[in-house]
């Protein structure tokens, strides 16, 4: 991991209870996470992939339903959008379909959104779409209602990827809305997931 103030490669971290403290010696700078685990890019993903493995649309709104209600079509036409939609799994959207359509996590429902975020959290982590880090921080009572399908599993799991994304250099300018949304949403959805 690289210094986000100079760019040189951290030393070795040095971890203190559960906060892991990256200091670097060319210029000083401290930068910690907690609870951070050190996992790689291909790890997260099968954290991902295995939470989210079962998930299927249902009667959840989908990729190109979202398009058509973003575009304010009339239902005839969401209907029509969603019969092109994949519906039973989520792994086979191509990264090219999920960038052109990004507008349609404004859009989903509570099962779309469930059925669609790991393949935009994957995307986002291979580096071929934009990253989803908007809707999972910037919670508000409708994004909350949107993520109330998530069970303990794929809460811890979104919990690992947002805390990977605090140790990552291109999510420097996102670290303090990442940390917010941990402490003040995920880890209490997790509280609450685990009564």
């Amino acid at each position: 991991m690289k210094c986000i103030t100079c760019k040189k490669e951290y030393d070795k971290p040095v971890i203190i209870n559960d906060t892991t403290y990256f200091t670097c010696s060319n210029c000083g700078n401290v930068h910690e996470v907690k609870k951070y685990h050190g996992y790689t890019k291909d790890q997260i993903i099968g954290k991902i992939q295995a939470a989210f493995s079962s998930v299927v649309l249902g009667d959840g709104i989908g990729l190109f339903e979202a398009q058509a209600l973003d575009n304010y079509e009339p239902e005839d036409t969401q209907k029509k959008e969603r019969e092109k939609d994949e519906k039973t799994n989520w792994r086979s959207i191509n990264y090219s379909e999920l960038q052109s359509c990004s507008s349609s996590l404004s859009f989903f429902d509570a099962n779309g959104m469930r059925f669609h975020l790991p393949a935009f959290i994957i995307g986002s982590i291979k580096e071929e779409l934009d990253d989803p880090i908007f809707y999972l921080t910037q919670i508000d009572s409708y994004k909350a209602s949107k993520l109330a399908t998530f069970d303990e599993c794929q809460i811890r799991a979104v919990i690992e990827y947002l805390t990977w994304c605090l140790a990552e250099e291109e999510y420097q300018f996102d670290h303090e809305c990442i940390v917010e949304a941990l402490n003040e949403f995920w880890e209490s959805q997790l509280t609450s997931a685990s009564n």
